[in-house]
């Protein structure tokens, strides 16, 4: 790395937390130049395939403790069954039942969680997993996510761009998160992807990506294979940009046992992808409809039979 690079991932260290030495992922958070505290939480384990980064609402402390109640929820879960919608449901349900919460008390979290040479992630609210491959020149640069928020339903009902979404007043306002409600159930969103070889996805808190456009996002990531500079060049942006918030990122790279990308390979698993991601939907969707072809085709026999003896 040149002399001008290492001094300016130095620039802002001294606030950084870093994840401890790891092989093939990257982590750090910093606190911002606005807030007091870090609300921020993130946790690896690598050995387990299994990271989460935890945005706390609340303040005063509310927000510490909601994003670390998020974490620990998911740290057992890495450790007993792996049901990481249900761990993040657990902790929904610990954060409203807290005598110590407030209406504001809660915390947004993505998950990423392998299985073999594929992965899950999960979501609440509008921290983000984006996908990195690499390409000619530069990576192609994917969200995965979609931010369950007021500038998000905007969007999806075509009543703003996303031009008028980074400078909407509303653009910080969640539609869903963990706790900050007094609604017991949480709909947790997930998506389901094959690694390809050369991947990278990048988990992060709003602190990074309402100030960092995905295009320097994608370049930084490109530029720089190593992920540890990368993660820390990508602070630095953000804190650039004004650091108003906390600033949370992972970076993972795709397992050894990833494939090689293939056109018509990843053709395949898009669409087994997608069709996973809505699996339980379409079972509810379609079981009532074939349980009724299946009865009428039963009366249809019967009916033929009895017309045959008369």
């Amino acid at each position: 790395m040149s002399e001008a690079k290492v001094r300016e991932v130095s620039r802002h260290s001294e606030a950084v937390q870093r994840t401890p030495s790891a092989t093939r992922s990257a982590g750090a958070t910093h606190p911002g130049y606005r807030r007091e505290q870090n609300e921020d939480a993130y946790w690896a384990d690598e050995a387990e395939g299994i990271w989460v980064v935890a945005d706390g609402l609340g303040g005063h402390h509310a927000g510490e403790i909601a994003s670390q109640t998020v974490v620990e929820e998911i740290q057992q879960c890495a450790a007993t069954d792996r049901h990481y919608e249900r761990a993040l449901q657990k902790a929904h349900a610990l954060l409203l039942g807290d005598e110590h919460s407030t209406a504001n008390m809660g915390s947004t979290a993505v998950v990423l969680a392998e299985e073999g040479d594929y992965y899950h992630i999960y979501w609440v609210g509008d921290s983000r997993a984006y996908l990195w491959t690499p390409g000619d020149k530069s990576g192609e640069f994917s969200q995965l996510t979609s931010d369950h928020s007021y500038v998000q339903m905007l969007m999806d009902s075509g009543a703003i761009n996303s031009e008028e979404a980074a400078s909407h007043p509303n653009r910080h306002v969640i539609t869903r998160c963990i706790g900050g409600s007094t609604n017991p159930k949480l709909e947790v969103d997930r998506v389901s992807y094959r690694w390809s070889a050369g991947q990278k996805i990048l988990l992060c808190s709003d602190g990074l990506s309402s100030e960092v456009p995905n295009e320097k996002i994608n370049r930084i990531i490109s530029e720089n294979t190593n992920i540890h500079q990368a993660v820390e060049l990508l602070i630095n942006a953000a804190l650039d940009a004004g650091g108003k918030d906390n600033i949370t990122i992972q970076i993972i790279e795709a397992p050894a046992i990833a494939s090689p990308p293939s056109i018509s390979k990843q053709s395949t698993d898009s669409i087994t992808q997608n069709e996973n991601v809505d699996t339980s939907r379409n079972n509810r969707k379609w079981r009532p409809l074939l349980i009724l072809l299946v009865a009428c085709g039963a009366v249809a026999a019967l009916a033929g039979g009895l017309s045959q003896l008369l």
